[in-house]
């Protein structure tokens, strides 16, 4: 069986491994690649150069502060991709959700996710939209 693919945007070191872990507790079926930016994130999803082989994720988990290019704007050109148009896109980020959520979703983003400043709740919330999104 050959395994879902997650694409993570995160810029945080810190964020992308606790996303890891509890992306690893959903299943063996799931695969997450994580991109640092948007530019990469770019690449990877039209697999340009270097990476041509890479999958086609079913789920992209997106912060929406990343450096080189902003959240939405990156989440304006992957809504742009025919492949993607009804790729499910979730918004993970720090900002306030009630300023932010309407903004994001008008992008073309599937949800909006606050990351949670508790270790526990954050990991719980990652594993619930996952199980979410793919089941």
């Amino acid at each position: 069986m050959t395994a879902k693919a997650i694409l993570l945007v995160e810029d945080s070191v810190a964020d992308a491994y606790l996303i890891q872990r509890a992306v690893t507790d959903c299943g063996r079926d799931l695969q997450l690649w994580t991109m640092p930016d948007g530019p990469e994130a770019l690449t990877f999803l039209c697999k340009d150069y270097p990476l041509p082989h890479m999958p086609t994720p079913v789920l992209i988990l997106l912060d929406l502060r990343l450096p080189k290019m902003s959240g939405l704007q990156l989440l304006s050109e992957i809504r742009q991709l025919p492949a993607y148009q009804a790729t499910p896109i979730v918004i993970l980020s720090r900002l306030d959700k009630e300023r932010e959520e309407s903004t994001c979703l008008q992008f073309g983003a599937n949800a909006y996710v606050q990351k949670a400043t508790n270790f526990y709740v954050f990991f719980n919330s990652i594993k619930a939209l996952v199980g979410y999104w793919l089941n």
